[in-house]
């Protein structure tokens, strides 16, 4: 702006417009990602303790799939359209301090659940809780930090998954170790109540559109989501990164699901020794995916922008292959290690996406379009990911069991050729889920074709 003239209405808004300090900005980081992490803790705790679930309950590998799947994406789906539509209305603080007591409250129930039935029931429960979290964060978090640092910010966020699943797989195998999976799972479910509690007591709702080039009007009601929707539609690179967000997240939440296990029946580790390598395998792999995602992004992405599609396609490309490797291999510290690198190289995808589709959309519309990412990543991605997997698994286990698998070889009842077939159905399982990433690959490749520096994101 030239030196005298008067300034703009949007300069005027912006100038008017309350900033929040780096303090306060650090702090409402913190919440947000110990919210993501106790809320992935209690999303992912019944794959940590798959094993003795199924051996207590006498369940199937398909069922254990529903239990991680289906049982908690039902209505975490469902409900996440309207929860996003009333978070672009009312106060995000609320909302997300009420679902975190939800969440905690219904994972504290799963520990007291008797049969599938009860524990499916209460997964549901906690997809309810969920449902209210991660889309009016992503727009609390787009309303404190401008699009060129948005990366970072959403990089802080989810990085509450691996911490989440480190520390929860951790605790976890040894609580249940020495006292059980039921104790295990109501003593995680506890310290949720806090941090809801402090969530809602220590921030402030800003106003919308704070850190935004040009805010919203005052009074500016958000539109319909049908319009959102068509908005982001009509544009090619979201419909192929929509379409690869789809596949990679159901080969990412289906093959999370029968890690565990894999490690378990593959290689015959004990429980408490299986959640020490899945704590390392998703507390580094995750973290070091999204760290280099977030903040590169955030670099490159200036220079052009269809780096938000070529950095997703090169890291899940390059993931194949040493989650190959690390199915195949015999030892399982070096199954590991090559795990870790496939799963780095996985989460690549997930901050560019995010923060595409943030950044595609202005302030009223941030909380949907946070919810069109996490709806396909929950319905899609956990609610079918796990069941498929299982299923799979079930099928491969009969291939190389001489006679009826499902009915000879319960849980209460595994001989040693229902174990091994077991072991390798979950084993070809998981490397056939790699068609999914290659497919994955292909779309992010094609969503950045259609980037241009002429078409900036909005």
């Amino acid at each position: 702006m030239a030196t005298g003239a008067a300034p703009s209405p949007a300069d005027t808004a912006r100038s008017a417009t309350p900033r929040f300090g780096p303090l306060y900005r650090g702090w409402l980081l913190t919440l947000v990602l110990l919210t993501a992490a106790f809320g992935y803790v209690d999303r992912v705790i019944v794959q940590t303790l798959a094993q003795p679930i199924k051996e207590d309950l006498g369940l199937s590998d398909f069922q254990l799939g529903m239990l991680s799947g289906l049982g908690f994406a039902i209505l975490y789906s469902v409900l996440g359209l309207p929860i996003a539509r009333l978070a672009e209305r009312h106060s995000r603080i609320t909302i997300i301090s009420v679902s975190v007591a939800l969440f905690s409250g219904f994972t504290a129930l799963c520990g007291m659940a008797g049969n599938f039935t009860q524990l499916f029931l209460c997964r549901i429960g906690v997809g309810i809780g969920e449902a209210g979290v991660q889309s009016p964060s992503v727009s609390l978090l787009g309303d404190h930090f401008p699009a060129h640092q948005r990366g970072r910010a959403m990089t802080i966020m989810k990085l509450g998954a691996p911490v989440g699943s480190f520390c929860g797989a951790l605790a976890a195998g040894w609580l249940a170790h020495h006292y059980g999976w039921r104790v295990a799972i109501m003593a995680i479910a506890g310290p949720g109540l806090i941090v809801a509690l402090l969530f809602r007591l220590t921030l402030r709702e800003p106003e919308r559109g704070m850190c935004d080039e040009i805010p919203p009007a005052k009074g500016e009601r958000p539109p319909s989501f049908s319009a959102v929707l068509k908005m982001m539609w009509l544009r090619p690179e979201f419909r192929h990164m929509i379409i690869a967000l789809a596949l990679v997240t159901m080969g990412l939440f289906g093959g999370g699901a029968f890690v565990t296990p894999f490690f378990m029946r593959v290689h015959d580790l004990p429980l408490d020794q299986a959640a020490v390598y899945i704590a390392i395998l998703t507390g580094v792999a995750a973290s070091a995916g999204f760290v280099f995602g977030g903040f590169t992004i955030d670099f490159i992405g200036r220079r052009s922008p269809r780096w938000y599609g070529l950095l997703p396609a090169t890291g899940v490309a390059m993931a194949v292959p040493f989650y190959l490797l690390g199915y195949w291999v015999g030892d399982p510290r070096l199954g590991l290690f090559f795990q870790i690198f496939g799963g780095a190289s996985l989460f690549f995808h997930q901050i560019p996406t995010l923060v595409a589709f943030q950044n595609m959309v202005t302030a009223r519309m941030r909380a949907t379009a946070a919810f069109v990412f996490f709806f396909v990543s929950s319905l899609l991605g956990i609610g079918l990911g796990p069941p498929l997997m299982g299923f799979i698994s079930d099928l491969y286990a009969s291939m190389f069991y001489a006679g009826d698998f499902a009915a000879s070889c319960s849980a209460q009842a595994m001989t040693a050729d229902c174990a091994s077939a077991s072991a390798q159905g979950v084993r070809y399982a998981l490397m056939t889920s790699m068609v999914l990433y290659l497919w994955a690959a292909t779309h992010f490749f094609l969503a950045s074709r259609r980037f241009t520096t002429q078409n900036e994101l909005a």
